[in-house]
């Protein structure tokens, strides 16, 4: 099966550096059916493989079908999601957003200044709560401090908000680490070959909420601005209200509609930095003009803070040098996260 793997990455790239480009521009987003990963064959793994290595170098969007999270778990998590964001805000300020980046984020706290995409004239008009993945008090992160290694903080008195949402992290991240073994496959690698980038990963988890806007708001006015994200991959579940969109090649904001019983799989810019630019990390935005308050909850599934990250070797040769630094994780997320967001001290 490696054989395989490395022969199509390889006629890819070979169709790329002789200049028949293999991007594509796309007028919607296209689907995974992941009902083969969970027949454990390696004709199963394979077919998604090849349409994750089509779709991620051209789209960077797609929606997951068939993916094994039940409907009911992610109808609940969103409940938990509405349940939250009507509190008082005096009872969501308790726990405001700390320094380790964890808590309820208000309106406003947010803005993409550290972006090549578009300058953000005014704050995400959006608020969030946030858990990350729980670090271990012994790690030297923690004893310092440092890297937003902290303790998560939960609203008082909602006992089933705490365990309806730590079940839904859990199913996610045992969904998040499947595709990074699909993408292992998608850059010509075994499946276990990216397992040292996410020894610790770094996980955040958003109950994200965006209020009615009204009729007329200015144009440069976002739920959240232009950006792509900083990490690996972002499982997103979207409600009905829609507002999410994506850029393609063309520079046209494509529509990312909801469609029941789906998540939405983007990859982010490690994805591009660690394949040399031949898989892309894809602009987005949310604009809410329906009307309607919307509710979004995504999954950002990144490397640990520690893990160094750098071109693979299978896209780069002396030909085609190495377009990215080696750097440390930690390194880029906190660079990005001083720069856009408004933190506890």
């Amino acid at each position: 099966m490696i054989y395989i793997l490395k022969e199509r990455i390889h006629h890819y790239l070979t169709l790329s550096r002789q200049g028949e480009s293999c991007m594509k521009s796309f007028e919607k987003i296209p689907h995974i059916d992941l009902a083969p990963l969970f027949t454990h064959t390696d004709t199963g793994l394979l077919s998604v493989a090849d349409q994750v290595r089509q779709i991620y170098t051209n789209v960077g969007f797609a929606y997951l079908i068939n993916h094994g999270i039940s409907e009911d778990l992610v109808q609940a998590a969103f409940q938990a999601a509405r349940d939250f964001h009507n509190l008082p805000l005096n009872k969501k300020l308790k726990i405001r957003q700390n320094k380790f980046f964890r808590g309820y984020m208000p309106r406003k706290a947010s803005r993409f200044e550290l972006s090549t995409l578009e300058k953000a004239s005014k704050p995400n008009q959006s608020e969030a709560f946030i858990i990350a993945n729980e670090v271990s008090e012994e790690s030297e992160d923690f004893k310092l401090e440092q890297n937003l290694a902290g303790p998560n903080q939960w609203p008082e008195d909602m006992p089933e908000f705490k365990e309806t949402i730590t079940t839904y992290y859990k199913s996610m991240q045992a969904l998040a680490k499947r595709m990074v073994q699909v993408f292992a496959m998608a850059f010509g690698l075994s499946p276990d070959a990216l397992d040292n980038y996410f020894r610790e990963p770094t996980i955040f988890l958003r109950l994200q909420y965006y209020p009615e806007q009204p009729d007329i708001i200015p144009e440069d006015q976002y739920g959240i601005a232009p950006h792509t994200d900083y990490g690996f991959l972002t499982l997103l579940a979207q409600d009905t209200v829609g507002g999410l969109q994506v850029k393609n090649q063309e520079g046209e904001w494509i529509d990312v509609p909801p469609e029941p019983g789906s998540f939405i799989l983007n990859s982010g810019d490690m994805i591009k930095w660690m394949t040399n630019d031949n898989f892309i990390s894809t602009p987005h935005r949310v604009i809410n003009r329906s009307g309607k308050k919307r509710y979004a909850i995504p999954f950002f599934f990144e490397p640990s803070m520690h893990a160094e990250i750098a071109p693979l070797d299978i896209f780069k040769d002396a030909n085609n040098p190495a377009k990215y630094p080696r750097i440390e994780y930690a390194d880029h997320l906190m660079t990005r996260i001083k720069s856009n967001y408004s933190i506890g001290a």
